[in-house]
């Protein structure tokens, strides 16, 4: 081998360890990030928040082209947008209160393209539509936990946002794609709003969404609340789009539901109010263990 060659062969080891390791420094960095969550971990072990999930699923169900061309020939949408709304719930959870191994092994397998929960994908590979699937839950959450515990501050609103996007980062949303401030995200989240449409198909989803009986045990017991939470959460134009019309009954059922929510959730044991989140962790644990 001539000193020219060796020479090259040389600076080719040395960029491949120096970007192997940037890229371990970034990873580490993260699981640094994620080990001082402060905002986050006290959000979202709240199960409750689920009771905006149909929400969040309607939306998405809306915006058009939420679905490839491919996928419409082997999954229905409501499939599709169920599996997706596990995966995010699941890995989610995982960053916020899962291990540092366990997260670690998340993020790993994220970046190799093996995914855990293979409901995710589609959208992986399509960063618009898993932007605008992270957007509504980040939305819809913190809609609702307001409504619950009431009013968060700027200072708590904004650390809550600049973990959320921690997340996303793990989660591998490429960077400079999810917005990066909340007024940016707000700006984003009003020019897509205007841009939903309520399909045949996306109609079709939601009636199978407050009729299907396969859900989990505590999802179905959730279903009376979700499905007036959804039709009081919706923007007026979608909510007629969609067909569910907001009664003086639905308003009434509503304003009596999150009375006695605010009134008794708050109250019940940790253990009770963050059932949701364990059942998560535990599905994906599974998935992981042997993948």
């Amino acid at each position: 081998m001539s000193s020219t060659d060796e020479k090259t062969e040389n600076i080719e080891k040395t960029s491949t360890h120096t970007v192997s390791d940037s890229l371990k420094k970034t990873d580490t960095q993260r699981l640094d990030g994620l080990d001082n969550l402060e905002i986050l971990p006290q959000i979202l072990q709240e199960g409750i928040l689920f009771g905006g999930s149909g929400t969040a699923l309607l939306l998405q169900a809306a915006m058009p082209n939420i679905r490839s061309d491919e996928s419409k020939h082997h999954k229905n949408l409501a499939t599709e947008l169920g599996d997706a709304l596990q995966a995010f719930l699941s890995y989610i959870s995982c960053l916020v209160f899962g291990t540092r191994q366990e997260r670690k092994t998340l993020m790993e397998m994220l970046q190799r393209g093996q995914a855990p929960l293979k409901a995710s994908d589609y959208y992986s590979t399509n960063p618009d539509m898993q932007l605008w699937v992270a957007a509504t839950l980040y939305a819809t959450s913190t809609d609702f936990y307001q409504r619950i515990y009431g009013r968060v501050n700027y200072r708590t609103a904004r650390k809550a946002y600049s973990e959320f996007t921690l997340l996303m980062n793990c989660l591998g949303i490429p960077p400079g794609t999810w917005p990066e401030s909340r007024q940016a995200f707000w700006r984003y989240w009003d020019d897509h709003i205007e841009k939903l449409h309520v399909s045949p198909d996306a109609h079709k989803f939601a009636m199978d969404l407050f009729n299907t009986t396969s859900l989990p045990r505590w999802v179905m017991m959730m279903k009376p609340l979700m499905r007036v939470v959804t039709i009081e959460m919706l923007p007026p134009r979608l909510r007629e789009e969609y067909g569910l019309k907001s009664t003086a009954t639905t308003r009434g059922l509503y304003r009596t539901t999150m009375g006695f929510s605010v009134a008794v959730y708050p109250a019940l044991p940790r253990s009770v109010r963050s059932y949701a989140l364990k059942y998560y962790l535990s599905d994906l644990r599974e998935h992981m263990n042997v993948v």
